[in-house]
């Protein structure tokens, strides 16, 4: 899976960058981006387990949507903390211990946090994560453990 996907991407840059839809530039870009994957799968990514399993892939759009719908009411929620001068900004760190049994899944817990607005990881040590909030409420939803069942569902799986 690892390499269709870089082919696909890799192949997008491709158009991208040649601007052109001829037949044969589809075809050249093509190869070379198979090329490229095949090289890549065989000498940087030698022995390295699957990001995401296959399951995984059928699970991510899914996720994908949650996350972007958490970003954009974090977004507002953030907003209505920064213009409302009645409502005070409390910086708190909030460290969240959290066990995951593959790598993807921690970057991915880590990331989606970070991508919250609001929130950010700053530390992760083992299955420790050291995370800064904005105010103490939105730790909350990081301790309420519903982005953890996301991620463990989607990406450790």
């Amino acid at each position: 899976m690892r390499r269709v996907l870089s082919v696909a991407v890799m192949f997008v840059f491709w158009l991208a960058i040649i601007g052109s839809i001829k037949p044969f530039d589809l075809l050249l870009g093509l190869i070379f981006s198979a090329a490229i994957a095949y090289w890549a799968d065989r000498a940087l990514w030698a022995g390295e387990p699957e990001p995401l399993s296959g399951w995984a892939w059928l699970r991510f759009p899914r996720y994908f949507v949650w996350l972007l719908k958490e970003i954009v009411v974090a977004a507002l929620y953030v907003a209505e903390w920064v213009l409302n001068p009645r409502l005070t900004i409390e910086p708190k760190l909030h460290t969240h211990r959290v066990h995951f049994e593959r790598d993807t899944a921690r970057v991915a817990f880590a990331n989606s946090i970070t991508l919250t607005p609001g929130t950010i990881t700053i530390d992760v040590s083992e299955d420790t994560y050291v995370i800064h909030c904005l105010h103490q409420s939105f730790s909350d939803s990081i301790s309420s453990g519903d982005l953890e069942h996301r991620v463990s569902g989607t990406f450790d799986g």
